[in-house]
C-alpha cells in the first residue's frame, strides 16, 4: 500500500514487465469444396501473426492464384476447419501472387476464439469469390515444421488439441506436463 501524505492508503499499482508477444501461423490453402471450384481455388500462402496484448499482427505470402485476388479478411468459424463469418479487412495484392498483410485489434471475443483455433485468413479472387474464397488458413500457435517425407520425433502439433482453449483441449485429450523422471 502506498501513503498519501494525508494519511490516506490507496493499493499500489504494480506494472508487470512487457510480455514477449504470442506467436502464431498460417499456411493458407484452397477452399475447394466441388469438382468445380477444384479448377479456381488454388494456390498456397503463408504468414506470421503476431499478438501484442489485443494487435494482432498479419503479414505474409500467397502464390498460384487461378485468378486476381480481390480481398482479404480476418474470419471466425465455430472450429478449425469450420468456415464462419468474415469480418475484418486485410490487405492483400490484387494479383496471381503477393502479399497479405494487416493489424487488427481484436475485442475480448475474438481473443478467446484465437485461442481456440477458431480465427482464420481468407483470400477471395475473382474466380473463387465469397463466401466460399479462394484461400484458407486458421491461425494457430507456432510450433516446428517438418520437412516432407521427415518422421517426426518425440511430441506432435495437433491443432484440435493443442491451442490452449479449444474445446477438444483438456477433453478427450488432455495434455499434462512432461515428467522429468
Amino acid at each position: 500500500m502506498l501513503a498519501l501524505s494525508v494519511g490516506v492508503a490507496i493499493p499500489a499499482v504494480v506494472t508487470p514487465a512487457w510480455a514477449a508477444p504470442e506467436a502464431f501461423q498460417i499456411f493458407l490453402g484452397p477452399a475447394a469444396r466441388s469438382n468445380a471450384t477444384q479448377l479456381t481455388a488454388l494456390g498456397r500462402g503463408a504468414a506470421d501473426a503476431s499478438l501484442d496484448g489485443n494487435r494482432l499482427s498479419i503479414n505474409g505470402t500467397f502464390s498460384g492464384l487461378a485468378s486476381a485476388a480481390t480481398d482479404a479478411h480476418l474470419c471466425q468459424g465455430i472450429g478449425i476447419g469450420v468456415p464462419g463469418t468474415c469480418t475484418t479487412d486485410l490487405t492483400v495484392s490484387k494479383d496471381l501472387s503477393g502479399n497479405i498483410s494487416g493489424m487488427v485489434t481484436l475485442n475480448a471475443s475474438q481473443l478467446a476464439a484465437l485461442r481456440a483455433g477458431q480465427l482464420y485468413v481468407q483470400i477471395n479472387s475473382e474466380k473463387a469469390p465469397p463466401p466460399a474464397g479462394n484461400l484458407w488458413g486458421w491461425i494457430l500457435i507456432a510450433h516446428k515444421i517438418m520437412e516432407q517425407d521427415v518422421p517426426q520425433q518425440g511430441d506432435w502439433f495437433l491443432p484440435q488439441y493443442d491451442m490452449p482453449q479449444s474445446a477438444e483441449h483438456g477433453g478427450t485429450h488432455p495434455l499434462k506436463p512432461k515428467s522429468d523422471s
